[in-house]
């Protein structure tokens, strides 16, 4: 009897006691120890292409013969705007501040459409999978530019007719 309490003393002191593999390990799982860090890849480089070459040097030519054509027509536009008698709707100098303006709408249409092509070309790229081609984002960029003066100029001309 005097063991009694000893022995119910180991006993409990072994069902305190569990098994070490039932609680799972604090080390590192795969998942906590990769590195969430963006992978870069390098953009590829564009191979000179002769025949692309060839149709951005086009369209560039096109593109600055538009921005000829509008600079004329703007200046006649603002002349007309400017002239007396042009604030009047329905007078003489009205109707032909209106003519300037449609004509530099038209020439600024050239310019959209323009743009929208070399857009185009460059989304075809994109869509091959080809890297981006230098020269038709410059020209892309520059038609954009373009376009964006034209919408400016009109809108001052526009202003000058007291027109929104």
């Amino acid at each position: 009897m005097k063991r009694l309490p000893a022995l119910l003393l180991v006993l409990l002191a072994a069902g305190c006691a569990e098994s070490a593999d039932k609680y799972p390990s604090l080390a590192l799982r795969p998942i906590e120890s990769r590195s969430d860090a963006v992978v870069v890849t390098p953009t590829p480089a564009a191979t000179p292409d002769a025949a692309l070459d060839s149709q951005i040097a086009t369209q560039a030519a096109k593109l600055a013969q538009i921005d000829q054509d509008f600079a004329a027509g703007a200046a006649r536009a603002e002349s007309a705007a400017k002239a007396r008698g042009a604030l009047a709707v329905g007078s003489d100098q009205w109707v032909a501040a209106q003519g300037a303006l449609a004509e530099l709408e038209g020439l600024r249409g050239d310019t959209l459409g323009m743009a929208s092509d070399l857009e185009r070309m460059t989304i075809d790229r994109a869509t091959a999978g080809e890297p981006p081609y230098p020269a038709l984002d410059a020209l892309l960029g520059k038609a954009q530019a373009q376009l964006n003066g034209e919408l400016a100029r009109i809108a001052a001309v526009k202003a000058m007719l007291g027109e929104k």
